[in-house]
């Protein structure tokens, strides 16, 4: 009988890069998640502009539904020289998983100008359920005059708060 099966490479965690570096990163996807206290937002990112065997390396972003979640989405949008809209969504359109449900997210992926942008990082390493991997501690805003247009925002420092 013939087997079928998986190549056993892939079955692995992804090797993190170096962490406590910036990096020049480029958002490939967006995505939204439900959790049990709302959504999640999750950026899938790589490694450019950097040594070969670093390039094309995934680094998430993720911005977990919480206090912070506002102020990292907008580090975010920052970070790739946009701003949120005024009523505070992120530019852009989100295709639903389920049409049928316009008021359910879980699933739904971005379409628009943040995709294929780059942004810098500070990126570090950090453990979940015993497997290390990257983890975004602040991101370098983009916005020219950003403080003088936008006095009452503060950038992060510190995306991962308690979650370090």
């Amino acid at each position: 009988m013939p087997k079928m099966g998986v190549n056993p490479e892939q079955t692995k965690a992804p090797k993190p890069v170096p962490g406590n570096q910036w990096y020049k990163l480029r958002v490939k996807k967006l995505l939204c998640k439900k959790s049990p206290k709302g959504y999640n937002y999750e950026a899938y990112t790589e490694v450019v502009e950097n040594k070969p065997e670093l390039n094309g390396s995934f680094v998430p972003f993720r911005a977990n539904n919480g206090f912070m979640q506002a102020k990292a989405m907008n580090d975010f949008c920052h970070g790739v020289g946009l701003t949120l809209e005024t009523d505070g969504n992120i530019p852009g359109d989100w295709k639903l998983k389920d049409s049928a449900k316009p008021d359910d997210f879980d699933g739904a992926e971005y379409s628009g100008p943040i995709l294929g942008r780059t942004f810098e990082a500070e990126v570090v390493i950090t453990v979940y359920n015993g497997e290390e991997r990257n983890s975004i501690k602040q991101i370098r805003c983009r916005v020219a005059d950003c403080a003088a247009k936008f006095p009452d925002i503060k950038h992060l420092t510190d995306l991962l708060g308690k979650n370090k």
